[in-house]
């Protein structure tokens, strides 16, 4: 596979054992990952590299929310179109999980999904 064909996935938690966890996970299906700790360094990660074929995102993060995050994300042109799929550790009221899953491909509770899920997930939205 050469440099140009592997996808690049955009990992966004503000926990580091977590994202590092996602990223030995999805660097072990074969994908490059960047990764950032909360949704300010996310967008400095979009405007240096808008090529990501996914982007993981955790809802809640100190500086700029996951919400917030994938609020500018689908505001702007050139990131729109990238597949999202939100994490959460809170139990969200039914009208914040219903307006999440209008915007993004997924969203899973951080710690009640198998691990199998989450890999199904991930390949079948960038593959």
């Amino acid at each position: 596979m050469s440099k140009e064909s592997v996808k690049k996935v955009l990992v966004v938690d503000d926990d580091d054992l977590l994202r590092d966890f996602y990223v030995k996970v999805i660097k072990g299906e074969g994908f490059e990952t960047v990764s950032a700790s909360n949704g300010d360094e996310a967008i400095e990660e979009l405007h240096k590299n808008n090529d990501f074929a996914l982007a993981i995102v955790d809802l809640l993060m100190p500086i700029r929310t996951g919400w917030e995050l994938i609020e500018y994300m689908k505001e702007e042109e050139k990131y729109k179109d990238i597949p999202i799929i939100a994490l959460t550790g809170l139990a969200a009221s039914f009208d914040e999980f219903q307006r999440v899953e209008e915007v993004c491909e997924s969203v899973m509770h951080k710690g009640k999904f198998e691990l199998s899920e989450f890999i199904d997930i991930i390949n079948r939205i960038v593959k």
